[in-house]
């Protein structure tokens, strides 16, 4: 029979011909070691552990246990540990609790072959454990015989003795349980086993134990039966993401190298690990992970270069989409004491950047400070992502120095994805006062919901609506705007897992050049105002003067050429004769052409004048400053005449 390998050397044990009970003691306070095993039914207490423990008889030898907690058990040293996995006794050939354990050996799971023989023999034969063993190492070895045919004889050579194949031939006789060195590589254990003859029988039973994976076969002479006792404990399948050749261990043990893509796939024991990520040139890590039947654990690590003094694990906050806010939440773990931390992101537009949940101001110089680090902080970065999909990617800089003043700087380049929206998303191509049409076309061939929102520049929610968009359907939402102002237009689909924020700035597009007029009765007044066109096409309007004193409205079209910024458009009318008040109030209101709802509507106070100068129906103009101006004119002309009569 084939098992994994590895190697060593060695020697073994030679058996009393009588039979001891040796039961283990335990202690009523726990002490922890680093040696221990978890048994696999995690429902065992201390009390139930406890009890079965001291109802076992180990035979010749017991190991020596530090403490009990519920189903974890401490062993006082490597070697009572290794006395634990093998076999009981001659009298219960079995392991103890079946080997339902996963074993610990330096505080790291370790691996583990458990090996029973069994010999029968009246004369002396030798067989060998064949191993492929690719280095040295300690094994432990429990021997018990049975009794000899002859009373108050013992088997010649205590029955049992191991020595060295290759390496010499020096043998060496071990009393019940013991460990052995292997002192080259590619070592086989040879088992000599000497009955004294055909009227005496030797029986022998030995366990050989190798924290390690061993392939192994027998041959010889002598009939020895080898059987794989332990059964390695249920094992979840670990993904492993880190920097190209990064050697991954589990204490001394050696899981694996990543390959060329960072990527190294093992399996392990359920429960928790401690990785240890080793890189020539980098800092060394530690990392925890939780192995579970239920998914496949990932774990991912960036190994830090020697030169920079933060280890940084990233992770983005959900998929990201096109006009989104996405969120990237970085572990920053000091390898030693940082000081004067200061962060710095290029190549992306940063919305807001927390520090342990605070928002962090942005300084003068473009960095934030972060200050004084002496263990794991979280940093989160919000940023803007582009308008298309696709692969995209910015910089972080973490600088800092040490207690000594050496500076450090992290240089981390962040690659992220941008998905292709499931929709396809139509807007107005300008946008602007009262109702804009937005189509929303399914493209991913599924119905979800969809919810939009609209805020202003102050966050207040001011319109919002939702629909179920069906399957490669399209579905028009109105989203109207009384004001001018900044805005932003939310999109929240399949149940906010997908998110995209689009900005909406609307320029007031008509301004009145006055809300004051003066006009004299009988004159011409008139209503100027200001408009513009920023869109790339001429556009046509509509004006209409709502005045108190008439039955129908001063109407005016016009038009407009592309990209005009404040054009002045007049409306005129004559003040009717006979009006009985002084003040009254004009309602203009401006039209896209074809529209019902006006883009702007404001209001114009209308003074009636006494006076009939022409200067009256000036907009804005002031009774006084129009008197003072025709006073000024008068002395003028005055000072003109005499002059022509000199």
């Amino acid at each position: 029979m084939i098992k994994r390998s590895i190697v060593f050397l060695l020697l073994l044990l030679s058996v009393l011909g009588s039979v001891s009970a040796e039961t283990p003691t335990i202690p009523e306070t726990c002490t922890t070691t680093n040696f221990y095993v978890v048994l696999t039914d995690t429902s065992m207490t201390t009390e139930l552990t406890t009890a079965q423990l001291g109802a076992m008889d180990f035979g010749l030898s017991a190991p020596s246990i530090s403490g009990v907690e519920n189903n974890w058990i401490y062993f006082s040293s490597k070697s009572d540990l290794a006395r634990f996995c093998s076999i009981i006794s001659y009298s219960s050939p079995t392991m103890p609790f079946s080997g339902a354990f996963s074993v610990y050996v330096d505080g790291h799971f370790s691996p583990m072959t458990v090996i029973k023989l069994n010999a029968a023999t009246t004369g002396s034969y030798t067989s060998n454990i064949i191993t492929n063993a690719s280095n040295s190492q300690m094994i432990y070895v429990y021997s018990q015989t049975s009794n000899s045919l002859y009373a108050g004889e013992t088997l010649g050579n205590n029955g049992v003795q191991f020595f060295y194949v290759s390496g010499g031939s020096t043998a060496a006789q071990l009393t019940q349980f013991d460990e052995l060195v292997a002192l080259t590589n590619n070592n086989n254990i040879s088992y000599y086993v000497h009955g004294g003859g055909s009227d005496r029988y030797a029986r022998i039973m030995s366990t050989i134990v190798y924290f390690d994976y061993v392939d192994y076969s027998t041959t010889g002479t002598m009939s020895l039966n080898a059987v794989e006792l332990y059964s390695p404990p249920e094992q979840g399948n670990v993904s492993i993401y880190s920097d190209a050749d990064t050697q991954i261990y589990e204490g001394t043990y050696l899981l694996g190298t990543t390959d060329n893509g960072g990527l190294l796939d093992v399996q392990l024991p359920m429960g928790k690990h401690t990785l240890k990520f080793v890189k020539d040139g980098y800092w060394d890590v530690l990392k925890t992970v939780t192995v579970s039947a239920e998914n496949n654990s990932e774990i991912y690590v960036s190994m830090a270069p020697r030169n920079a003094i933060f280890q940084v694990e990233k992770e983005f906050s959900g998929n990201i989409y096109p006009n989104s806010v996405a969120s990237l939440s970085m572990d920053v773990t000091p390898v030693k004491t940082a000081y004067a931390t200061k962060l710095r992101v290029s190549g992306v537009e940063l919305s807001k950047v927390y520090y342990n949940t605070q928002e962090l101001p942005k300084a003068a110089d473009g960095s934030y400070i972060i200050g004084d680090i002496s263990s794991t902080q979280q940093i989160v970065i919000d940023f803007k992502t582009t308008s298309s999909w696709g692969e995209r990617a910015f910089t972080v800089e973490l600088s800092a120095t040490d207690i000594e003043g050496t500076t450090y700087t992290n240089l981390e380049t962040i690659n992220y994805n941008v998905l292709e929206l499931p929709f396809l998303f139509e807007t107005p191509d300008t946008w602007a006062i009262g109702v804009n049409d937005v189509i929303l076309t399914d493209m991913s061939g599924e119905s979800y919901s969809v919810l939009m929102v609209l805020y202003d520049e102050s966050g207040t929610e001011k319109w919002s609506s939702s629909t179920n968009l069906l399957e490669y359907c399209d579905y028009t939402f109105e989203v109207p705007i009384e004001d001018a102002g900044e805005y932003t237009l939310e999109l929240n689909a399949k149940s906010g897992t997908v998110k995209s924020y689009y900005s909406i700035e609307i320029i007031e597009p008509v301004s009145l050049v006055s809300d004051f007029l003066t006009a004299a009765s009988g004159n011409v007044a008139t209503v100027q105002f200001k408009i513009s066109n920023p869109t790339e096409s001429v556009k046509y309007y509509t004006a209409e003067l709502t005045c108190p004193f008439f039955n129908n409205t001063v109407d005016k079209t016009f038009s407009i050429a592309p990209g005009t910024v404040e054009k002045t458009v007049d409306i005129s009318f004559e003040v009717p004769e006979g009006l009985e008040l002084e003040y009254y109030q004009l309602t203009l209101e401006v039209f896209n052409e074809g529209d019902t709802d006006p883009i702007y509507s404001g209001n114009v106070v209308l003074t009636i004048s006494s006076s009939s100068l022409f200067l009256a129906s000036v907009p804005g103009g002031n009774p006084t400053l129009i008197i003072i101006a025709a006073a000024v004119l008068l002395i003028a002309g005055t000072f003109a005449a005499l002059g022509l009569k000199k």
